[in-house]
């Protein structure tokens, strides 16, 4: 008979320890001589309180007179400068509506051409009034 030998298998297992210590003694090494900048920016003086940017609210005046002249807040205007007299008075204040003025004897033309540029410049409610 034939003796059989039994071939015994150990476990190779690979012990991480010495690996891990090594990693970690690198991560301190690159942690402790890494220079941190500070990065340089601008400083900004920042105001305290919050700018108010609320405008008072008011209605813009337009009056036609008998003679076709168009006037804004009491001064006289070409139809041209409607829309940048209206731009003016909306950076002043908050339009609520305008109100148009015109004279009996006034002719259609100008009504319409003033209405016109105003629906032109901001869709706001308009009131019309007639003077006597």
């Amino acid at each position: 008979m034939v003796k059989q030998h039994k071939k015994t298998t150990e476990n190779s297992d690979v012990d991480m320890t010495p690996m891990l210590d090594i990693v970690f003694i690198l991560l301190i090494f690159f942690i402790v001589t890494t220079s941190f900048v500070k990065e340089r920016a601008i400083e900004v003086n920042r105001p305290l309180a919050k700018p108010s940017l609320d405008n008072p609210k008011k209605q813009a005046q337009f009056t036609i007179t008998e003679n076709d002249s168009i006037y804004f807040a009491n001064r006289l205007i070409t139809p041209e400068q409607i829309i940048a007299n209206l731009a003016l008075f909306a950076a002043q204040f908050e339009m609520t509506n305008v109100q148009v003025t015109a004279s009996e004897q006034s002719s259609h033309k100008t009504l319409v051409t003033l209405l016109d540029k105003i629906k032109q410049y901001q869709d706001v409610p308009i009131s019309i009034s007639t003077s006597l």
